[in-house]
Formats: structure tokens, sequence, C-alpha cells
């Protein structure tokens, strides 16, 4: 077993071992992306988001995974309120941000991302729908919302629809007849969560949920010879289902009816490799079913650091490592200068898209895809913006979300559409690099999609006639209680490669602490203290 040491570097609880770095392709020394990833910046300042991902206040709807890729996918089981309230929710928000710069409180800087936001509630008319909403149903509100979400966030909003009889056979199927004589707790974990695969986690059962498992265990059929009348075990099997997921999977006309907001950013993880196969891979030090939870210094889970390098982005630290450290998702912590960065080609150097005052952004946030930190979760500066508005705006809430981090080797396996055929998750953005000096220095693998997964995944993907990547003989994660294990072995399995999301933030003057941390929570149900109103025209 190798020994990690344990070290501070500012205010971080970090684990730090001794990184192997894996070489680039010979002769490969630039990007070959155009420059459509990252966040220009000119300083550190505070930002705001700037996108359309919904809120879910309730914890028990999110669904935080990192899986074997170096992505983390986001799930949100979207609520009858969250539908109804979301374009009043995006209107609320607007208002905000509209009063405050008024009101000279929020001054814009840097960017253009508000101009952008504005512009888009515009044409989609979103003040419009929140105004008629009041002589309209609550089912037509939904349904009008909802394609309002799919239209302002493509690719990302899935409607699911899952008959329950089909639901019920194939788990009926997954049953064996020693279930019925015995059942340790790790097969009823196994059972339960295969109740709806891939989207139930469930890692401890309390004891009346046990009972209600063997009980329905012997009432299911035994195969095409069992000619002892059954009971039908629908209704148990629909009980038990709405127990142990809390309600958050309805039941309407026959069939599991829900929709899905789903987020795939990609990640840096610990700088560090570990063997599998014959190969190398990102190695994740700490997996596990992770409780968000407090950072040791300011006592709190909505953390927003003060070290200037970290620019005011949210902090969300899922694990303490002693009595001063921790580890957490947060964005990058080195500096990156387009035109002192080797591997940046000329049309990375000088952009000036977006800029506010017109001329060229002086740095660059670029996230590592790979092996990068020392413990915790890199997301670039726009994702881990986006993911602070997805969770909870009450900061008590925040201590109810698990993150649940897959062992190295183990991949996320998501039925992200609900046509029971489940994929491997993914995303395309191909650029990793290693550091030196904590600068950005040299390139671990060309950013080309073939050559990056071959790194990535360690010989694991193969394609198919039309070049759509395949795995065979690979596990998903499953967890018991707080522990990582392996789950389902699937013989063949294609991978789904997510769009990369455009990051979506606006820069402003910093005010305080406080102000940037109320600002991220703002929403129908959270509006910003001390602010009278904030429902105005987009016109």
């Amino acid at each position: 077993m190798r020994t990690l040491a344990i070290a501070l570097i500012g205010p971080l609880a970090l684990i730090v071992a001794h990184p192997r770095s894996a070489a680039a392709e010979p002769g490969v020394s630039a990007l070959e992306e155009p420059p459509r990833f990252g966040m220009y910046y000119d300083r550190y300042e505070p930002a705001f988001y700037t996108g359309f991902a919904p809120r879910a206040d309730d914890p028990q709807r999110v669904h935080l995974h990192l899986g074997r890729g170096n992505q983390l996918r986001v799930t949100v089981v979207l609520s009858d309120d969250m539908l109804r309230e979301y374009a009043a929710d995006l209107l609320h928000r607007y208002g905000t941000y509209r009063a405050l710069i008024d009101d000279g409180r929020l001054v814009l800087t840097q960017n253009l991302g508000f101009e952008e936001f504005e512009s888009t509630l515009k044409v989609a008319q979103v003040e419009r729908l929140v105004a008629e909403q009041a002589t309209l149903s609550d089912d037509v509100v939904r349904a009008r919302n909802l394609q309002l979400m799919e239209q302002l966030n493509p690719g990302r909003v899935f409607r699911i629809r899952m008959p329950v009889d089909e639901v019920l056979r194939r788990w009926v199927a997954r049953v064996r007849p020693a279930d019925r004589v015995h059942m340790d707790s790790e097969r009823q974990l196994e059972l339960v969560n295969l109740m709806l695969p891939t989207r139930l986690f469930v890692a401890e059962l309390p004891p009346d949920v046990a009972a209600q498992l063997t009980a329905l265990v012997t009432r299911c059929p035994q195969g095409d010879g069992d000619q002892q009348p059954l009971d039908d075990p629908r209704p148990a099997f629909l009980q038990l289902f709405t127990q142990v997921t809390h309600g958050i999977y309805p039941v309407r006309d026959g069939a599991l009816q829900f929709a899905e907001f789903t987020a795939i950013y990609p990640v840096g993880t610990f700088n560090e490799y570990t063997t599998y196969r014959g190969r190398q891979i990102p190695e994740y030090p700490t997996p596990g079913r992770r409780a968000l939870t407090t950072h040791q210094r300011t006592q709190t889970v909505d953390h927003v650091p003060t070290d200037d390098y970290y620019s005011y982005f949210p902090w969300i630290p899922y694990m303490h490592v002693g009595t001063r450290l921790h580890n957490a998702v947060h964005t990058l912590f080195w500096q990156m200068k387009p035109a002192e960065t080797a591997f940046l080609p000329t049309a990375w150097r000088s952009v000036r898209r977006g800029s506010r005052d017109g001329l060229p952004y002086q740095y660059l946030w670029l996230l590592s895809r790979g092996p990068m930190s020392h413990g915790c979760t890199h997301l670039n500066a726009g994702h881990i913006s986006e993911l602070r508005q997805i969770l909870p705006s009450d900061t008590e809430q925040l201590y109810r979300v698990d993150m649940f981090l897959n062992t190295s080797y183990l991949y996320d396996v998501f039925d992200i559409d609900g046509d029971f055929a489940p994929e491997v998750m993914g995303v395309r953005y191909f650029i990793a690099y290693a550091l030196k000096d904590n600068k950005p220095d040299h390139l671990r693998v060309r950013d080309e999609r073939h050559a990056y997964y071959d790194w990535l995944y360690g010989g694991d993907l193969s394609y198919d006639a039309s070049d759509r990547g395949v795995f065979h003989a690979i596990k998903d994660g499953r967890f018991i209680g707080r522990d990582a294990v392996d789950g389902s072995e699937y013989e063949r399995i294609v991978l789904r490669e997510a769009d990369y999301e455009t990051e979506k933030i606006q820069f402003y003057r910093l005010v305080d602490i406080p102000f940037a941390k109320e600002l991220r929570k703002v929403g129908a149900h959270h509006p910003f203290p001390g602010l009278a109103t904030t429902v105005v025209s987009t016109r």
C-alpha cells in the first residue's frame, strides 16, 4: 500500500502523493481545439450565475456522481412544484440582478454574461409566460415551463416514461430462488436498488423496509413452471418503491412518468494514477458516499474562499481529512496566462469575445480533465457556479446532499432517457495538461477524441462502425453504507458523450463575502435580503 502524505496548502485539506505524469504523444505540443472552452478573465472578482439550470430546494431530488472518466454527473428529478415555478424563478433571479444593478449595489465588470442572460430571457418571452400563469391551470403551467426549460437547456432535460409492468417484469427476473430462503443485507440492498436500476442508490435499509422486501419476494412468480397461486406483486412493489424513493418518481397512467435535468461536467481529480488491466488510469483516492460538510475554518458548507486565486467562487466540501483539512469541489488553484502557456495556439492567446472593454483578456480558467488536484474535485468556473445554482438555496439543506464517488475503475452507468438501455456517462472535453511550479506546462495527451479516450480509459473503449464508443466487460459502482463497492457488470455498453456546457457567469465588483453568498442563493423562495421588489421588465 502506498503511503499518502497529508499536507496543508493555504487553507486546503489536501491529500498529496508523488505524481507520475503521462507524457503527451510525440510531436504533440499544442491544443488543436478552437478556443471554445473555459472562462477568460482579467482579474479575480466574484461572479453570479447567468444560466438556466433549475434550483432543487429538495435535497432528495439531487444526485451527484463521480465516475471513471473524470466527469461529475448532476441529476435532478424535477418535481411538479419546480416545474410550476421555473419561469417565475428565472424572472425573480433576473429581477434581483437588474434591481441591484440599477441601485448601484452591483457593478458589472469584465464580461457581458448578464446582457446575454437578459437577451435570452427576452427572446424566450419569460415575462409574458409568468404574467399569463395566473389564468392557467397548474398542468398547463407545468407543461409550458418544462418546454421552456428544454428550450433554454438543450440536451439536458429528459422526459421519462417507464411502464410499471415492464419495470416490475425486469425486477422479478432478477429475483433468485435463493432469495426466497435467505437474503443478507448486501443482497437486500442490491434488490432494492434494482427496482429502478442506475437511479436508486439506497445504501442502508431500515428493518421495516427489509421486512417488506422479504414479503414482496415471496409474492414473485418463480418462473414459467410455477403453478403456485400468487398474489399480484404489483401493489406491494409500488408501495415499497414509493417508500424507498420518497415518492419522487410518480406513477401516472400505468407508468413512472417524470422529468429530469442532467448536467455532466469534466473534472480534475487526484494528481496520481493507478494501474488497471495493465494500463494507467486516473486514481480516485477517496471513493464512497460522502455527505456535503463544513469547511473547517468557516464552519459552513456554503463556503466562499477568501484566497483571491479562487475568485470567490463556490467551495463545496465533502470530506474532512483530520481536524483541519478537507476535500471539496472547487475551481482551479493555478493561474493560466494565455500569452505564456506554450500549448495554447495563437487563436487562444488573444481572445476578446464578450469582453466588456473590448480588449483581449489576460487570463484563462481552463480545466485539465484528468489527474491534477491534491485530493479535491476541480470544476471550471462556470460549472461550479451552475452547481451551486442547482443545489438548495437553504444552507442547512446542503448537509442532506450526498456525493457519490466511485472507485477508480468503476464507471457511472445511467439510463439517462429511461429507455431501459443504460449508457456510460461521458462528456466531449479532451484537454489534459500537467503543471510545473503551479503553472500550466505541457499537454498530457493530444486533444483528439480517440487519442484522449485511449489515455483516459486505459484502452477500455472501442468503436463501432459509426464511430460510437463502446465498452465491453465493465462494471459500475454501488454503495453499502458509506463504502463504494463493485456494482453490475455490462458485457457491451455504449458511451454517451454529453456536449460541453458553455459557461454562463457575470463578473462584478467585490462587495463582501455575505453579499456574494446571498446573491448565489437568490430565487423565488429566497429573496435577496433588503431588496423590496425584484420583478422588473425584460423589455
